[in-house]
């Protein structure tokens, strides 16, 4: 055999030799802890959570801008707590997507709690043996789920997270009948609908009845109950009974201000004013008013053909 041919072999074996004396598990996830609404300080890895319909969520929104996890109450959690363990001495690196934010801690070096505004993505973190563990925060302020990748050299786990819906907080597209039709019953062909949707602070919709409407006018008809739809996802109310000329309409929610935590006042309150009447009476006004505009029209072409009358003499007099 060559010298070649043997320094080739032997750089083959010291390779080969390497590769045994590296354990496959060196860098490998061990357990993934997720500590959500329902636990805390947890020990059991998790299996669940791996899917954007299994997502976790927090026990809170993250109403008050400031990152919380306490191990004694769920009621001041608004983060997840995810624990990391390792097989050995690794890189743990975590990405995050979907609107879902990272943090590696709940307070800076002066104790002062971090805030959303963090806005963290990415994380990254060395374990050593004797500290084969690393501990991260996920949140996010969406009810739509976004992912969690949690990778070492040799491991990739992703799992899912989202935000519970806060409380009713803005009115949104609120659509109003252009006019009430007295004497409507409660019932399916009713006509005289007000809809709308409610919000969060965040703009996540709430898909439950919310909201009061109520009218004022010299006759007021009543006004049912808000009910949500579930195939038009919108809140629904219906104006029935009898109705004067005119009716003033008001939809109102009743949320905290949550101004003082930096978020923008609530949209709470909507008002406008509708025309209304019998539909025997709105179609009498409209006829009344047809046959004035008829009649103007009539007097304006009168006026047209006497000046044009009279210009027409004009040039046959030149």
């Amino acid at each position: 055999m060559s010298k070649k041919l043997i320094a080739v072999a032997a750089a083959a074996a010291l390779a080969l030799t390497g590769l045994v004396a590296t354990p496959a598990n060196a860098t490998t996830i061990t357990s993934v802890i997720i500590d959500d609404s329902t636990n805390g300080g947890g020990s059991a890895d998790v299996a669940s959570h791996t899917a954007t319909t299994s997502a976790v969520t927090a026990a809170t929104a993250m109403t008050s801008r400031s990152l919380n996890f306490s191990n004694s109450s769920s009621v001041t959690r608004n983060v997840v707590r995810f624990t990391v363990s390792t097989a050995s001495a690794t890189t743990v690196t975590v990405t995050s997507a979907g609107g879902v934010e990272v943090s590696d801690a709940l307070v800076d070096s002066a104790a002062v709690s971090y805030t959303i505004d963090r806005n963290l993505t990415t994380l990254s973190k060395a374990t050593a043996t004797g500290a084969l563990s690393y501990t991260f925060y996920a949140y996010t302020t969406s009810t739509t789920a976004g992912s969690v990748v949690i990778e070492t050299p040799s491991t990739k786990r992703t799992y899912y997270v989202k935000s519970l819906a806060g409380e009713a907080y803005n009115l949104t597209n609120v659509k109003w009948p252009t006019s009430i039709t007295s004497g409507q019953a409660n019932d399916d062909d009713n006509t005289n609908l007000v809809t709308w949707n409610v919000t969060d602070v965040f703009g996540n919709s709430i898909e439950s009845a919310q909201g009061v409407v109520t009218a004022f006018g010299a006759t007021t008809p009543t006004v049912t109950a808000a009910v949500w739809k579930t195939t038009a996802k919108v809140n629904e109310a219906k104006i029935h009974g009898t109705a004067s000329s005119s009716i003033a309409l008001s939809l109102n929610i009743t949320p905290a201000s949550l101004a003082s935590a930096g978020w923008p006042a609530p949209v709470k309150s909507v008002f406008v004013t509708v025309s209304a009447g019998s539909l025997a009476d709105q179609v009498t006004s409209l006829t009344a008013q047809v046959a004035t505009l008829t009649a103007s029209v009539a007097a304006l072409k009168a006026d047209y053909n006497a000046l044009a009358a009279k210009w027409i003499g004009h040039d046959a007099c030149k």
